[in-house]
């Protein structure tokens, strides 16, 4: 068995489902050109190019307005926060669209929604809470499942 860190097992299984279904795309801040703030798409835009790997605007509400509608349209979004506090700016989105759409539609939701949190980056009052919505948040210390956590499921 090959020993990772967590974002290596994590890069692993986003790139590994993104090969494996072409339906698979990836949005959030810098996680293209950039790679994302810790580095777990670096090399995704050169590989999987700018139909699968989108840099979005600070705007994390409409970033998740975006993830929804494609998995509604049968695409398999991951989208991705910069760090998990972010995702209170779209809470609205995430709990009363994403959380109740099967529920109001009996249409699946398909998308996998990616909040990295706890890198110890120093980042004071932001960049480092852990909000729990308590919407299947998985969450799991060990390095071998993080590359299960991430792919989307159909």
């Amino acid at each position: 068995m090959t020993t990772m860190t967590y974002f290596e097992a994590i890069s692993a299984g986003m790139r590994e489902e993104m090969r494996r279904n072409p339906r698979v795309f990836i949005l959030g801040e810098d996680v293209g050109i950039y790679g994302g703030a810790f580095k777990a798409t670096k090399g995704f835009f050169e590989e999987f190019g700018p139909d699968r790997v989108y840099d979005t605007p600070l705007a994390e509400s409409a970033i998740m307005g975006v993830g929804i509608g494609a998995a509604l349209t049968g695409l398999r979004p991951i989208v991705e926060f910069q760090f998990a506090d972010f995702i209170t700016s779209a809470f609205n989105q995430v709990v009363n669209n994403a959380g109740t759409m099967f529920f109001r539609s009996g249409m699946p939701l398909p998308l996998t929604i990616r909040c990295p949190s706890g890198a110890n980056v120093h980042g004071g009052p932001f960049h480092r809470r852990i909000p729990k919505p308590g919407l299947g948040t998985r969450r799991d210390s060990r390095s071998s499942h993080h590359r299960h956590l991430t792919m989307p499921k159909a």
